[in-house]
Formats: C-alpha cells, sequence, structure tokens
C-alpha cells in the first residue's frame, strides 16, 4: 500500500512540473520500460532511443496524465507506440529510398541504344558474380518484386539481413559497371528492362 501511495504522490508531483519527483519516477519505472522495449525491438540502440522518447512523452504530456491509472500500463503503452511510429516512418524512408534510386539511375541511361545495351551486358555480368546468399535476396527482391518483410519471412532471416544483402549487391553492381563520372555511380532498379537477357 505504501509503495502504490508513493507511487501517486510521485505522479501527482510530476503532473505539478516537479523534476526531481520525475527523475524518482524514472529510477522507478525505467528498467522494467527498457526490457519490455528490448523484447520487440531485439536491438539496443534503437530500444535506447525509444525509451528516451518515451519518457520525454511523459514529461512533455505530464498534465494529462491521470494517476488513476497504471503509470507503467503508460509507458508500456506509450513505448510500444513510439516503436511503431519509428517503425512505419523507416517503412515509408525504404520506399522514398528505392523511389529516389530508381528515379536518378533512369537519368543516367542514355537513349543511346548502343550505350544501353553496354550496360545491360556489363550488369548482367556483375549480377552474375553475385554470391549465391546475395544473388537469391537479389532476385526475390528485384525479380519477383517482393517486400523486404516477405524475403525475410521466407528465407528465414532478419530485414536487417536482407537490407545489407541488397545493399551489397548495389555496391558490387555499382563497382563492375562503368558510367561517365559526371553521372551518378548507380545503376541497380530498371532490372525489369534486362529481365529477359538475364
Amino acid at each position: 500500500m505504501g509503495a502504490k501511495k508513493e507511487i501517486t504522490d510521485l505522479i501527482e508531483a510530476v503532473k505539478n512540473g516537479d523534476e526531481k519527483a520525475f527523475r524518482e519516477l524514472y529510477e522507478l519505472q525505467v528498467e522494467g520500460v527498457k526490457t519490455f522495449i528490448d523484447g520487440f525491438t531485439k536491438d539496443s540502440s534503437q530500444s535506447d532511443d525509444i525509451l528516451q522518447e518515451t519518457f520525454i512523452k511523459l514529461w512533455n504530456s505530464r498534465s494529462k496524465i491521470d494517476s488513476a491509472y497504471s503509470i507503467k500500463g503508460y509507458l508500456y503503452t506509450s513505448a510500444y507506440n513510439t516503436y511503431i511510429d519509428k517503425y512505419r516512418r523507416m517503412k515509408r524512408e525504404q520506399t522514398v529510398l528505392e523511389e529516389w534510386r530508381y528515379k536518378r539511375i533512369l537519368e543516367t541511361i542514355e537513349d543511346n541504344e548502343e550505350v544501353k545495351k553496354e550496360r545491360i551486358a556489363q550488369v548482367k555480368v556483375a549480377i552474375e558474380k553475385l554470391p549465391p546468399k546475395c544473388r537469391k535476396v537479389f532476385d526475390m527482391c528485384k525479380y519477383d518484386n517482393m517486400k523486404y518483410t516477405e524475403i525475410a519471412e521466407k528465407l528465414n532471416i532478419s530485414t536487417k539481413t536482407v537490407h545489407a544483402q541488397m545493399c551489397k549487391a548495389y555496391a558490387i553492381i555499382k563497382k563492375d559497371v562503368k558510367f561517365n563520372k559526371s553521372k551518378l555511380l548507380l545503376f541497380v532498379n530498371f532490372f525489369k528492362d534486362i529481365r529477359g537477357a538475364l
């Protein structure tokens, strides 16, 4: 009963802008919230970011806290919602990046058919050099139009591994395909044009 009253008193003090009470509340709750976040991020750095943002949100919205509601439940819900927001933002950024790459790649393709054929041949050779695991991920992404999450589930790997393999493929192709120095050194996303040649 005493501990519950102590938490209630701390919450009331926090609502009134008491920074010392907020620090005490933080010390009481931080370990549990961190363990909860670690359970779904599996990434210490990401967990730390979410943890910090969760308690910042608590402080910024302190006047709206209902002392009758479990502060642990409030923090856990806030932490999870922060994680979801970050995940969605990351997916949006990934989509934007892919679209940007596609646009920039198209800009590197000259109208001259002979030049285009030469580039296609270079890309074909570069793709054939990809390590087996890297090639598998690349094919599923570019030829089967599968999302990173779908590839990860299919191959029983993480989405981070899928992303790493795609970056590796981009790097190998970029290294092997020769470009005019005045143009962007990327040529990775117009493979529907050359699928029949592979």
